[in-house]
C-alpha cells in the first residue's frame, strides 16, 4: 500500500476512497488506464507560470497482467489515519499497539487471500500485493516525502517515513523507486518495531509490447514482550498502584525480554506479453490516423518469492511456554519458504471485430515451492552440531491450467470468469471465481452493480501440516478445504452511498486453536457479513461512517465482533482560498468477543477463551490542512484514554498505546 499511500498524501488523493484494495476489479478488465492532472503555480514576484503534471494510472492483476483502471480521486481528507495501525483498509483490526506490528483485522471481508508465506500473513497489511501496486506514467519526475512522529515523547517515539521518486524515460518508459522505515520504540517494555520496505519497479507500455517488473524487499523486525503480566494494570490501575496514582506504561511489567522475530520477504514479478495485430484507419475530428488494433497476445509472467523467519531468546522461557522440544537454555527457531512461478497465455483480445465481443485466454501455471524447517530428529547427547541448524527440506512442484473469459466494452454489462484446475501436485485443487458489474441511471442518479463469485478447493498449507520448533511442534493430516463466497455491491455515489452484503461457507476451516496449533473443523462454518459506507454533508459540517455487521456460525472456531464501526465528524473548510483545513475527531468501535491472543515463537494470532474484550471507543481529535504542494497534520491520539472505561486491547494482555500527540508532513517536488 505504500506507493499509494505516498501518491493519495502527497497528491491530496483520498485514500478512502481508492478502488485499489482487495481482488482486481475484473468487471473493468481491459480498459483504458485513467490519468488525471495536476496543476501548480510556480515563479518569482509578478512573475509565476502553470505547472500541469499528468499521472496515468492503473493496477494489472498478477497471473495475466491485464489492465485495471484506477482512478485518481481529487478529495484531499483524512491524510491523518496513515498514521495509525488500521490506515484505511479495514474498520477494527487486532495488532500489538504499534505501528508495523503484526495486524488482524476483526473483519472477516478484509482479510485477504492466505499469503504463500504462512508467517508473512500477519505482515500482509504491511505490504503490496502485486495486483495492488499502482504502476504510474507521469509527464514530469515526481517525488514524494512523507514523515509522521510522535511529539514530544523520545522514549515511545513512533517514526514513520516515506520516499517515492517515479519519473518517465520516455513516453512509454517510466522507472521508480519507493522506500518506507516504521521506527516504534514503544510505550511498552521490550516492544518494539523496526520495518523496511522498499521497491525498485520499472514499466514500458507500447502498442506493440508491455512489459510491468518490480523488486521487493520486506524486512519486519519486533522485540517481543509476550503482553503484561496482568491486565489489572490496564483496568484497575489505582488498585495495583496502592491508590496513589496509575502506572507509567514503560513500568508495567511484562512477560519476556531479550526476544524478538526477525521476518524477511523478498518477491521479483515480471510480466511482459506481445501483441499481434494490424493497423486500422481512425478519424478523430475530420483528422485521419493510423492505430494499432491488438487481436492476439502472447503473454509471460515470473515471479520469485523467498521468505524467511527467525526467533530468538537468549531463555527457553520455560515459565511462558509449555514445552522446550530442541533446547532448555535459548531459542533460536527459523523457517523459509522459496517460491518460483512461471506463467504461459494465449490470449484472443476482446473488441477487435464486431463479432468479437469478448475476450478468451488460455494459460498454463508451474509452481515450485521449496519449503525449509527445523529437524525433529534428535541429536546424539555426544554431538557437537547446533540441533537450530537441521534442517529439513520439502519440495512441490504444481502444474495448473485455466481459462478467462471477459466482456469489459459492453455499455450495460461487464463480466469476468476465470477458472483453473491442478493437474499435477495437488491433484484436483481448483479455482473459480467471477464478477459481474453494472452502470445505469435510477431516477436520474448513477448507480452501479457488482456481484462476485468465487469457489476454490485448495490443499493446506505445508507449514500447517508439518513444523518443528522450539516451542511447537505438529505433524497433521488435513483435508481440502472448501470456500464458496458470494457478494454483491450497490454503489450511488452522488447520495454517498456504498452498501455490501455477502455470505461465505468453508468446510474443512484450519486455524490455530487456543494452544497456538493448526487444528482442522470437521463440519461447515458460515459467515454472513453486511457494510454500510455513508457521507452526509450540510455547507462545512460532515458525518462519515462504515458500519460492518457480521456473523459466524461457529464462534467458537471463528470468533468475530458481531458490529464494528467508525466515524468521523468533521468541518472542511478553506482558508485564504488557498488552504484546505479538515477539522474533526473519529471513532473506532467494536462489540465485545474473544479478541484473538498472540504467539510470540510463531508469529501468529490464535484463539483464546480466558476474556471477552470490546465495546471501547477509541477516539481521536485532530485537524490537517493542504496548501499547494503540502500536506501536514496534527492529531490527538486515543483521547477517550481519559473517559472511558479502561479496557483498551485489541489482543489478549496487549493493551493500545495510552494517549499522545501525532504530527506528519508531506511534500511533493514535481521536477
Amino acid at each position: 500500500m505504500t506507493v499509494w499511500l505516498l501518491l493519495a498524501a502527497g497528491c491530496g488523493l483520498s485514500y478512502a476512497q481508492m478502488p485499489i484494495m482487495g481482488s482486481p476489479d475484473a468487471g473493468s478488465r481491459g480498459r483504458p488506464a485513467r490519468s488525471g492532472t495536476r496543476s501548480e503555480t510556480s515563479g518569482t514576484a509578478g512573475t509565476s507560470k502553470q505547472l500541469a503534471v499528468r499521472f496515468k494510472t492503473l493496477r494489472i492483476d498478477d497471473m495475466l497482467g491485464e489492465h485495471i483502471p484506477t482512478d485518481i480521486d481529487t478529495a484531499n481528507l483524512n491524510f491523518q489515519l496513515m498514521a495509525l495501525p488500521e490506515r484505511k483498509s479495514t474498520v477494527a483490526a487486532s495488532y500489538l499497539a504499534n505501528m508495523g506490528s503484526p495486524l488482524q483485522s476483526m473483519v472477516y471481508a478484509d482479510r485477504r487471500a492466505e499469503e504463500r508465506f504462512l508467517f508473512m500473513q500477519p505482515y500482509d497489511h504491511w505490504k503490496d500485493a502485486n495486483d495492488e501496486w499502482v504502476w504510474i506514467n507521469v509527464t514530469r519526475p515526481f517525488t514524494n516525502g512523507t514523515y509522521f512522529t510522535t511529539v514530544g515523547n523520545d522514549y515511545s517515539q513512533e517514526e514513520n517515513f516515506r520516499f517515492y521518486f517515479s519519473a518517465n524515460m520516455n513516453k512509454n518508459w517510466n522507472i521508480g523507486a519507493d522506500y518506507e522505515a516504521i521506527l516504534a520504540r514503544g510505550y511498552y517494555t521490550s516492544l518494539a518495531t523496526r520495518d523496511k520496505v522498499a521497491h525498485l519497479f520499472t514499466n514500458y507500455q507500447s502498442p506493440r509490447y508491455e512489459l510491468f517488473a518490480r523488486a521487493s524487499y520486506h524486512r519486519f523486525e519486533n522485540y517481543e514482550n509476550g503482553g503484561i503480566t496482568n491486565d489489572d494494570y490496564i483496568t484497575r490501575p489505582l488498585e495495583m498502584s496502592g491508590g496513589y496514582r496509575e502506572y507509567e506504561s514503560l513500568n508495567i511489567p511484562v512477560s519476556l525480554a531479550n526476544t524478538f522475530n526477525l521476518t524477511v520477504y523478498r518477491d521479483l514479478f515480471l510480466n511482459h506479453k506481445y501483441h499481434l495485430g494490424f493497423m486500422r484507419e481512425q478519424i478523430v475530428d475530420e483528422d485521419t490516423s493510423e492505430v494499432f488494433v491488438p487481436v492476439t497476445s502472447l503473454i509471460h509472467t515470473f515471479q520469485l518469492d523467498q521468505g524467511r523467519k527467525n526467533y530468538d531468546s537468549r531463555t527457553a522461557n520455560q515459565s511462558y511456554y509449555s514445552q522446550a522440544y530442541i533446547d532448555g537454555t535459548h531459542t533460536a527457531d527459523s523457517a523459509a519458504l522459496l517460491t518460483m512461478r512461471n506463467v504461459l497465455g494465449l490470449s484472443l483480445r476482446e473488441g477487435f471485430h464486431s463479432w468479437a465481443k469478448f475476450g478468451l485466454t488460455a494459460y498454463a501455471t508451474h509452481e515450485y515451492r521449496r519449503y525449509t524447517t527445523l529437524s525433529s530428529e534428535a541429536l546424539p547427547d555426544s554431538s557437537t552440531l547446533d540441533p537450530f541448524r537441521q534442517a529439513v527440506l520439502h519440495h512441490e512442484n504444481l502444474l495448473w491450467a485455466g481459462g478467462r473469459l471477459t466482456s469489459t466494452q459492453d455499455s450495460i454489462f461487464q463480466f469476468n470468469a476465470d477458472a483453473r484446475l491442478c493437474l499435477l501436485g495437488n491433484i484436483g485443487d481448483f479455482d473459480i471465481n467471477g464478477q459481474l458489474k453494472s452502470h445505469f441511471r435510477l431516477w436520474k442518479l448513477p448507480v452501479g452493480v457488482e456481484a462476485n463469485a468465487r469457489v476454490t478447493n485448495n490443499r493446506p498449507d505445508y507449514f500447517l501440516r508439518h513444523f518443528h520448533s522450539n516451542h511447537y511442534t505438529w505433524t497433521n493430516s488435513l483435508d481440502n478445504i472448501y470456500k464458496a463466497r458470494l457478494e454483491g455491491r450497490l454503489l450511488m455515489p452522488s447520495l454517498g452511498t456504498d452498501l455490501k452484503v455477502g455470505v461465505e461457507n468453508v468446510s474443512n476451516y484450519v486455524y490455530f486453536n487456543t494452544q497456538a496449533k493448526p487444528q482442522q473443523y470437521d463440519g461447515q462454518l458460515q459467515v454472513l457479513y453486511a457494510e454500510w459506507k455513508q457521507h452526509l454533508g450540510y455547507k462545512l459540517i460532515n458525518f462519515d461512517f462504515d458500519v460492518v455487521g457480521q456473523m459466524s456460525s461457529n464462534e467458537g472456531v471463528l470468533p468475530l465482533p458481531r458490529v464494528a464501526a467508525y466515524a468521523d465528524l468533521y468541518i472542511k473548510t478553506m482558508f485564504s482560498k488557498v488552504m484546505t483545513a479538515h477539522i474533526g475527531v473519529d471513532c473506532r468501535y467494536y462489540t465485545s468477543y474473544y479478541i484473538p491472543a498472540y504467539s510470540p515463537a510463531l508469529g501468529m494470532y490464535h484463539l483464546q477463551t480466558e476474556k471477552q474484550v470490546g465495546d471501547y471507543p477509541f477516539m481521536n481529535a485532530y485537524a490537517n490542512f493542504h496548501l499547494k504542494r503540502a500536506r501536514f497534520f496534527i492529531m490527538y491520539v486515543h483521547g477517550s484514554r481519559w473517559f472511558a472505561e479502561p479496557n483498551y486491547f485489541n489482543v489478549l494482555h496487549y493493551p493500545l498505546n495510552p494517549a499522545s500527540v501525532k504530527a506528519g508532513i508531506s511534500w511533493n517536488f514535481y521536477d
